[in-house]
């Protein structure tokens, strides 16, 4: 694969350099509900996956279920959300999830 020709320290950390980058890129000025429903997927997956998880990122977690849920329901009926919605969906743009999985893959959460 051509993967292995990267340094080892981006491949195990490719998520993360990923949703860095598309946050960089991409989610400047505004985030788009399907990136919302992406990012709360990661994050998700991310902390099923390791062992030990604080009791915060649980409910950060757990509440990001909820606001992916109404940006993909809302996206797929071509419904409008209103302003408030996307100030608390920033909580799960690409960089904060993405440092929150830094985070917690180096052992500091």
């Amino acid at each position: 694969m051509w993967i292995e020709f990267l340094p080892q320290v981006i491949i195990e950390n490719l998520e993360v350099i990923a949703l860095i980058t598309l946050g960089l890129l991409v989610e400047k000025k505004y985030i788009s509900r399907p990136a919302i429903w992406a990012n709360v997927a990661a994050i998700n997956v991310h902390l099923y996956q390791y062992p030990v998880v604080e009791g915060l990122l649980v409910w950060y977690a757990n509440i990001g279920i909820i606001v992916a849920f109404l940006a993909l329901f809302t996206y797929a009926t071509e419904e409008s959300l209103p302003s408030w919605y996307y100030t608390l969906a920033w909580a799960y743009s690409s960089i904060p999830v993405a440092a929150l999985v830094y985070l917690t893959w180096s052992g500091t959460l």
